[in-house]
């Protein structure tokens, strides 16, 4: 959206009899491009138990990318040894990181250690998190 503005914008400020119409377009990208630039100085940490899922599909993959897309940096994590999962959650560009000996319940000591703000969990998929990490609000599900 904020390039769809700023190229309108651009386009009508150069033809004289639109310069103001140009003009509020370009007012309009200016609160998008400052919201871009404060996600990615404020860096944000979403964590996924990657025990969730099976295989890696494509409806997997969206899930991480839409889980990337709510911060600036994910990780995996995987309690059980799933060589391959592991190895193939490595190669996706959108994991950033990847637990290998994560707990099979996530506490706050655990979020706080490894620097995590956010545990995002498919819907109904909340028991891999504990009561307190649900209380301080740290779980998006």
């Amino acid at each position: 959206a904020k390039q769809t503005f700023e190229m309108v914008g651009t386009a009508l400020f150069i033809l004289p009899f639109a310069r103001y119409l140009g003009l509020a377009l370009l007012f309009l990208a200016v609160p998008l491009a400052y919201e871009s630039v404060r996600r990615k100085v404020n860096t944000r940490v979403m964590y996924v138990n990657g025990n969730a899922f099976d295989k890696l599909d494509h409806k997997v993959l969206k899930f991480l990318m839409q889980a990337k897309g709510m911060g600036s940096k994910l990780t995996v994590g995987f309690s059980e040894k799933k060589t391959d999962m592991i190895l193939t959650a490595c190669a996706c560009s959108c994991v950033d990181e990847v637990i290998a000996e994560a707990p099979k319940k996530l506490d706050l000591m655990f979020l706080e250690r490894h620097g995590i703000d956010y545990v995002v969990s498919s819907v109904g998929d909340e028991q891999f998190v504990t009561d307190e990490t649900l209380a301080a609000g740290r779980c998006l599900a």
